[in-house]
């Protein structure tokens, strides 16, 4: 096989999302879990339009940090189905971060209409998240303040 290219044609692609769904949805959740606790005090202070674009932003953030490893997974599990080169570490690193950062949008636009409904599930999980740790926050600042 030329440069190793056993399976790499778009169609498997998808089909090791649906082989393995849970290691390709964890690593955007783990992505969108930092990222929407680091803006929890901001997207509090804002407006219900600010929060809608807050939460759109913590997405593309999500997008861009989530996709690399995304396409390092996706790499993994090529060379699991049928070959591991020589070089397969620096295959992975490499062609992962290459790939999914050209590819990852192509899979958002065919997710339609489920990353609609995570974008409307992940404005709500954001917002009662902030409030969580508000409430969190003032609880542990009144106890510090009893002792």
């Amino acid at each position: 096989m030329p440069e190793h290219y056993v399976f790499g044609a778009l169609y498997p692609m998808f089909l090791y999302h649906w082989e393995y769904p849970i290691s390709f949805i964890v690593i955007p959740c783990f992505f969108y879990g930092v990222i929407a606790t680091l803006f929890a005090e901001t997207f509090l202070k804002q407006k219900v339009t600010k929060q809608i674009l807050l939460t759109f932003l913590i997405i593309i953030i999500t997008i861009l940090l989530s996709s690399p490893f995304g396409g390092m997974l996706w790499h993994y599990y090529d060379m699991k189905a049928g070959y591991f080169p020589s070089n397969w570490i620096l295959k992975i690193l490499k062609l992962g971060f290459e790939w999914r950062l050209g590819t990852g949008w192509v899979i958002i636009i065919l997710s339609i209409p489920y990353n609609i409904i995570g974008s409307i599930t992940c404005f709500f999980l954001t917002k009662k998240g902030s409030e969580l740790f508000k409430a969190k926050e003032i609880t542990s600042h009144n106890t510090r303040e009893k002792k």
